[in-house]
């Protein structure tokens, strides 16, 4: 059965206990198999006794062989000490010693997988490499409307980057651990190594509880699989997607994306911008990129109270001085560019604007919705409400 056919687990991986995820790990597979050797050593040589007691295997011998002796022989043998041949009259069985011999070069074989194992786990970090796996899937766990990005490359690690500028906290998948290194470096970042097509690894990214999905896969078949789970996994989340084409930005759509963009048009457009409308590229920069700048775009949403209401009874520009460069209405509706005063305001409508970020926060408190306001390009601190500010 598929992912897209099988349900989500309800027990994501991040619940495992430490034991559990221990028991996986090569080290009890290689001293497992180390004791599996001893089991099947000791059932060998009672099994080969029996046969010469019985006079099946010659010569025969006059009592059969304990498991006790049995065990200790085994233990001697592979633990390579040899205090001597335990069992009576071995020195006089052939087949024994031959399947002794065997036992010998067996047991060499599995001990040396087992302490190349035990150095592996505790030198070369696999145990700190599962210790901090634990750790960040305990951090995620605790996390509300976050943001996941799936892929680190190139335009991943500019996702990254701007949603760590905004102070957000941000968890990242991706299948190549030199890829992920220096990611853990940032602030507010968790990394998952893994499959993002995988209903387990969103799972463990906390996608029922996050606020947005970016996905900067290098395939857009991957694309597409990791929005159909996502969408499946949270109906709520906001997922936007890379596309490699524009004729590819459709079916993104169609698969459940709310937004998809196409690196090499979106590039396009910035080079030609750059060519013949160099100022303006520059202060859209300085107000999306520069953390000094004091202009930004936001957008804040009306709350309850202004609902039915029209645009010029908040008195925007007299009291906040802000201009309205547009309005979005709830649901699908397209902007409003510079709106008239009689348009009639809706719950959850958007008010665009650009200044200073001391006068957003006036804005977000004047029209009654202390969480709807986001302030494109300000760091956390930024976008605080300033609690004198209140019209």
């Amino acid at each position: 059965m598929s992912d897209l056919q099988r349900p989500a687990s309800p027990r994501s991986a991040h619940h495992e206990p430490l034991l559990k995820t221990v028991l996986k790990s090569r080290l009890v597979t290689a001293f497992s198999a180390v004791a599996a050797l001893l089991g099947f050593g000791t059932l060998g040589y009672w099994f080969l006794g029996r046969l010469h007691y019985v006079g099946v295997l010659t010569p025969t011998i006059e009592t059969p062989w304990s498991l006790l002796d049995c065990l200790y022989m085994t233990v001697i043998t592979v633990s390579t000490i040899g205090y001597g041949e335990t069992l009576p009259s071995l020195e006089s069985l052939p087949i024994v010693r031959i399947y002794t011999i065997g036992l010998i070069l067996t047991a060499m074989i599995l001990v040396a997988f087992a302490v190349s194992s035990a150095t592996a786990f505790l030198v070369d970090g696999d145990l700190q490499r599962m210790l901090l796996r634990r750790r960040t899937m305990n951090e995620i766990s605790r996390l509300k409307g976050h943001y996941i990005v799936c892929g680190c490359g190139v335009t991943g690690g500019v996702i990254i980057e701007e949603l760590v500028s905004l102070s957000l906290r941000v968890v990242v998948i991706d299948v190549d651990e030199t890829r992920l290194e220096p990611i853990r470096e940032l602030r507010g970042v968790n990394t998952i190594l893994g499959d993002a097509t995988s209903d387990e690894i969103l799972l463990e990214a906390g996608v029922e509880n996050a606020a947005g999905l970016a996905i900067a896969l290098r395939d857009d078949k991957d694309n597409v699989f990791v929005i159909i789970s996502v969408r499946q996994l949270n109906p709520g989340i906001r997922i936007v997607s890379q596309a490699s084409a524009t004729d590819v930005q459709s079916k993104l759509l169609r698969a459940g994306a709310d937004s998809a963009v196409a690196s090499s048009y979106v590039g396009g457009l910035r080079l030609v911008s750059q060519l013949i409308r160099p100022e303006v590229v520059t202060f859209l920069d300085l107000m999306l990129r520069q953390k000094d700048s004091a202009v930004r775009f936001a957008e804040v949403e009306i709350g309850p109270d202004w609902s039915g209401r029209a645009l010029g009874d908040l008195e925007i520009e007299r009291k906040v001085g802000l201009p309205i460069l547009a309005i979005k209405q709830p649901g699908d509706t397209p902007f409003v560019f510079n709106p008239p005063p009689d348009l009639m305001l809706q719950e959850h409508a958007k008010i665009i604007t650009m200044g200073e970020v001391a006068r957003v926060n006036q804005l977000e408190q004047l029209v009654g919705d202390p969480d709807g306001a986001t302030i494109l390009g300000a760091p956390e601190e930024e976008v605080m409400p300033d609690p004198v500010g209140d019209t």
